[in-house]
């Protein structure tokens, strides 16, 4: 079985359209976290992957969307296509080692390129899943069937009370585990925090700053947070300060996680090697795709880390999250997004079914992901004229 073609197309789902124009779009949706608050938020993005090969099989991936999904498409159709349409279906990352090293020698190992390759490895594992009529758990080892997650985001509200209210119809929809955004000054966190802590009752809580402070900030809010059993702190500075996190986490009375903005297994070496995360939270769709997030667990576990994998995507992102995360090693728990996104919820065939509070990789060939094509020019990316 050979590879017949490749194919990008980048996605769009903007918040303007659905609400009927942008003045009709609610507030926490354009700032939902403390990275968006300069630069609001218009929609949700994503890059789909469709690998086909000579027998008709069909594997789909996904590249990580955010800010604009128009590189990542461009990279896979003009540089990573030509470069595998013709080889044999093997191991993926066997077969996208030379793009790798490609993207190392030209400096390209954060971004799209990275995020471009994680997309196509997603794609390739589906393919050599469905090629063989098997849940990709299966093909990786494992078994399909229920995933420990956890939900945000609680996002940014005006008032406490509406904090609790937001955590409240979580609840409701049958989640026990919860993250809420802060970023916004340790005395109004803090009031947050509390509201959250006592809606949540003993269910775990987690922190997500997004990278908001300064070490000084962060330190001064981490130690507040013994009082209300957290579960981490998560991202409180800027990635690329690893020696300044491993300042966060001496200073921190609960654990630190981080890794969702980055791209390889040297980075996150990197922050084990400064004694700064408790918690590795990678993406699958711009750290290396299934094969990344299954090397991170491995990472982590030979250095007694815990993997938290980032759950931020469309429907093909979360659907091969859940297979690879019930073959990775150190796994504990997988973020579910639920900030508005139709090229999660209504792209997909199928839905990801929720029991008990967690989520179920589903006993299909493949992830189980694959968008609904009849659907996909609804929300297929076009350039606007300047």
């Amino acid at each position: 079985m050979k590879i017949a073609s490749i194919r990008a197309l980048p996605l769009e789902a903007a918040f303007a359209d659905i609400f009927g124009g942008e003045g009709q779009v609610p507030p926490q949706l354009k700032t939902p976290a403390a990275h968006f608050r300069r630069i609001p938020r218009r929609g949700q993005y994503s890059t789909l992957v469709i690998v086909e090969a000579d027998d008709g099989t069909i594997g789909y991936g996904e590249c990580f969307g955010l800010p604009h999904p128009l590189q990542t498409t461009a990279l896979i159709n003009e540089i990573i296509a030509p470069a595998i349409i013709g080889s044999v279906v093997d191991d993926p990352y066997a077969m996208t080692s030379d793009l790798r090293a490609y993207f190392y020698a030209l400096g390209l190992t954060r971004g799209a390129a990275m995020e471009a390759l994680s997309g196509v490895d997603i794609a390739l594992w589906d393919l050599v899943a469905r090629s063989k009529n098997q849940p990709l758990a299966v093909t990786l080892g494992a078994t399909p069937g229920p995933v420990n997650v956890y939900v945000s985001p609680v996002p940014f509200r005006e008032t406490p009370a509406e904090t609790a209210a937001e955590l409240r119809e979580y609840k409701r929809q049958g989640y026990t585990a919860f993250k809420l955004k802060i970023g916004r000054g340790v005395k109004v966190d803090l009031d947050h925090i509390e509201a959250a802590r006592d809606e949540a009752g003993t269910a775990p809580l987690y922190l997500d700053a997004n990278c908001a402070y300064q070490v000084d900030e962060a330190i001064e809010l981490a130690r507040h947070l013994d009082r209300y059993d957290i579960g981490w702190l998560e991202e409180p500075i800027n990635p690329d300060n690893p020696e300044g996190l491993r300042a966060v986490r001496k200073a921190s009375p609960v654990p630190i996680g981080a890794g969702e903005n980055e791209f390889t297994q040297e980075a996150y070496a990197a922050l084990i090697k400064a004694e700064a995360v408790d918690f590795i939270q990678c993406n699958i769709g711009r750290a290396g795709g299934v094969t990344g997030l299954l090397r991170t667990g491995e990472l982590c576990r030979k250095n007694g880390v815990k993997l938290a994998p980032h759950g931020v995507g469309a429907c093909v992102a979360v659907a091969a999250s859940l297979h690879a995360c019930r073959a990775a090693e150190a796994f504990v728990t997988y973020e579910v997004n639920r900030l508005l996104n139709p090229l999660r919820d209504k792209l997909g065939l199928f839905s990801v079914e929720l029991k008990d509070g967690q989520l179920i990789a589903a006993d299909r060939p493949g992830h189980g992901g694959e968008p609904n094509l009849e659907l996909l020019d609804r929300y297929i990316l076009r350039q606007r004229a300047a």
